[in-house]
Formats: structure tokens, sequence, C-alpha cells
């Protein structure tokens, strides 16, 4: 192009061109997608060849992604990343509350046991028969245990790679996402102490209590006249003392001897031990037997530095959490260390560990079966 002007034109294959009327003074500017523009001055010449230089430069920045370092041209699908500094104040007990609510795309379950934790689901469903949970990469390696056994208090950042991202770098493994933990590492010249510690007290959002013993008895006789609801002797499962003025005690008895609480409860489908205890008078309350309000404890202390050839960070936490369900507890000691040593300019080995004692052995009650329980059934 003729610069400040419309006369222009476009080069052949080979890269020639032709402008006319073009003055002495005048300054020609060239341009290509891709490639930088330059400026001639004409300066009475009739031949004017130019190279182009590539603008390209920008493609090549070296960017940091979740995973380490790439080209930007070659990042090209869903990234997003959290710095779980600035969740410190919310002091989460596990790595899915760090991502919940705050990593879009990436759907974080909620569980009620002592342990906590959920499961992930980056994109919603991608099998009806493969598994759908996504990769974790812990330090640029592929991570083949339980998320409960990384501290979230030793948790520097969290990428979570949803698209073309991880499939250019994990191939098949990462159908259903990536999730890049990197842990802290020294930073200061000073040695630095991090002591948090936790407390809490779990307990039932809302009660759902359970019949009590007029309550239990009624509903069984509502589940028998149910289940015969064909049959004309629906009286019979009526308690003797309060029976129709139409039904006389021969009738009720219907061939039957014996005490007529006996045989009424009997129909009810209430086993001897119930019986005996409802002429007793004795209940038992399942429910308050069943929940509990739970203790928690959190408590994690690390140290932590740098010097000119040596990097440090190590950390020791305990956990005890227990459950709303009687039973149902969490323990775990998880110790992590990690070292560097820079011995060259070329090489700086280092060394993490990670060690975790995790105490699931408890037998939480059965909520199943307690709601089935008989008020009038016994502890053993």
């Amino acid at each position: 192009m003729l610069k400040d002007s419309k006369l222009g034109a476009a080069t052949d294959k080979n890269g020639h061109y032709t402008l006319r009327n073009v003055p002495d003074g005048a300054t020609l500017v060239f341009s290509y997608t891709g490639y930088a523009n330059q400026e001639v001055k004409v300066e009475g010449r009739t031949s004017i060849d130019v190279i182009l230089t590539a603008t390209s430069t920008d493609l090549n920045e070296v960017v940091v992604i979740g995973y380490g370092t790439a080209r930007k041209k070659d990042v090209t699908g869903s990234v997003s990343s959290i710095s779980a500094t600035r969740l410190e104040n919310e002091n989460p007990a596990s790595v899915q509350d760090v991502l919940r609510a705050n990593v879009p795309g990436l759907n974080v379950g909620t569980t009620t046991t002592a342990k906590g934790g959920g499961s992930l689901l980056v994109r919603g469903p991608t099998s009806l028969n493969a598994g759908t949970s996504p990769l974790i990469v812990l330090n640029g390696v592929i991570y083949p245990g339980q998320l409960s056994d990384i501290n979230p208090n030793d948790i520097a950042s969290i990428d979570v790679l949803k698209d073309a991202s991880s499939a250019a770098v994990f191939g098949a493994k990462s159908a259903s996402g990536v999730i890049i933990i990197t842990t802290k590492k020294g930073t200061s010249k000073k040695p630095v102490i991090t002591f948090n510690s936790n407390f809490g007290v779990a307990e039932l959002a809302k009660t759902q209590p359970l019949y009590d013993g007029p309550g239990f008895v009624q509903w069984r006789r509502d589940v028998q006249r149910s289940r015969n609801v064909n049959s004309s002797k629906l009286f019979i499962f009526e308690d003797p003392r309060h029976l129709p003025d139409t039904v006389n005690m021969s009738q009720w008895r219907d061939g039957r001897s014996g005490d007529s609480i006996d045989i009424w409860l009997d129909r009810l489908g209430l086993k001897p031990i119930e019986i005996a205890n409802y002429k007793a008078g004795k209940t038992t309350d399942w429910y308050s037997m069943m929940f509990q309000k739970a203790f928690r404890q959190d408590h994690t202390i690390s140290l932590s530095g740098r010097g000119d050839a040596v990097t440090y960070y190590m950390s020791a936490g305990y956990t005890d959490n227990k459950g709303v369900v009687v039973g149902d507890r969490f323990k775990t000691t998880r110790i992590r260390l990690d070292l560097e040593a820079k011995v060259a300019n070329w090489m700086t080995p280092g060394i993490t560990v990670q060690f975790a004692d995790r105490d699931e052995s408890s037998v939480p009650v059965n909520w199943g079966q307690m709601i089935n329980a008989s008020p009038y059934g016994e502890k053993i």
C-alpha cells in the first residue's frame, strides 16, 4: 500500500507486485498476516524487494499452566485455576471443599459422613459403563491414592483441565478431565512455622423422629388392613378394648383363645419380645441412640523456607472427625516433605514424601435398619 492513500496491490504466488504512478518521495507499506509491517521509502527506485519478518513470537510465549509450561498456542482447551491460599480463612476440611463452588463446570458431590469429601464430575456424566472420575495429578505425577490422604492445608494451587488441554497431555486417561494439584514449597529465606487448628461440632440440620409406641401400633394396624383390604373381617385388627358397637368379642376372636392383647398384637405382626414390652409399657428411643452431636478437630503444623541452594517444606497434620450417626468416625495422620537442592545451574534434584495413616475401621449404625425398628424392641 502507498502510505496514507488507497493505492495498493497484492503480490502473486511468487511475491511479484506492480504499482504505477508512485511519487519519488512516497513510502510503501508491506503487510501480511502473521508478519510484521515494514515501511520502505521509494527514493526514486523502480524495483523494491522486501523480506518480511514473522510475528509468531506471541504464540511461542511460554505460559504457566497446571501441568508445567507450554507455548500459548498449544493451550487450546478450557483450564480453570484456583489458588488455595485465598481459601485459607474458610478452613477447608478436604480437597473437595477447596473445589466446591469455585470451578465452573466441576460438580462436587456432598456427603454427611465423618470422612467428608464427595465425588468429582467434570462436564457431567461422560460414560454409561466406564468410570467418570477425573484423573488426579499431584505435583506432575499421576496420583492413584485417595484425596483424603492430601492435606488441604498443603495445597498451593489447583488447576482443572476440561477439554483438549487434558487430552493433549494425558491421552485417554483424561477422558473425564484432569485435576492438577500443586503443593506448597518454601518461599521465605527465613524459616516460617505455620500452625492451623480447627474445632467444630456437627449435628442434624433437621430432625426426623420415628413413631412412638402408640404410633407404631397404629401404623402396623394400617399396614395389615391394607394387606387384607378385600377381607370381610378387617375388624380383627382393631384394638379389642375399643371395638365398634357392631362387633362383639366372639366375632373379633374369630375362633382364637387366649389373652386378647396377645391375639391382637400377634395379628399386627409383633414378636413376643415386642408384645411383652407393650404390656410392660416399655419402649426404646432408637432415634436418640442413633444420632449425636459430633465433635470434630483438625490440626496442621508446617515448617518452610529456602536458602541459596535448598528449598524445603514439611508438614504434619492430624484429623479426628465424628459423624452425626453414632459409630461413624474418621481419623487420619498425614505427613509431607518436599525438599529441593540446587547442585548446579543445570541440576536441581529433589524428593517428595507423602505419608498417610487412615483409620476407617468404625462401623456406623445402619440408618435403614433403624427406621424399621420397633419402639417395643429390646437393646441387647
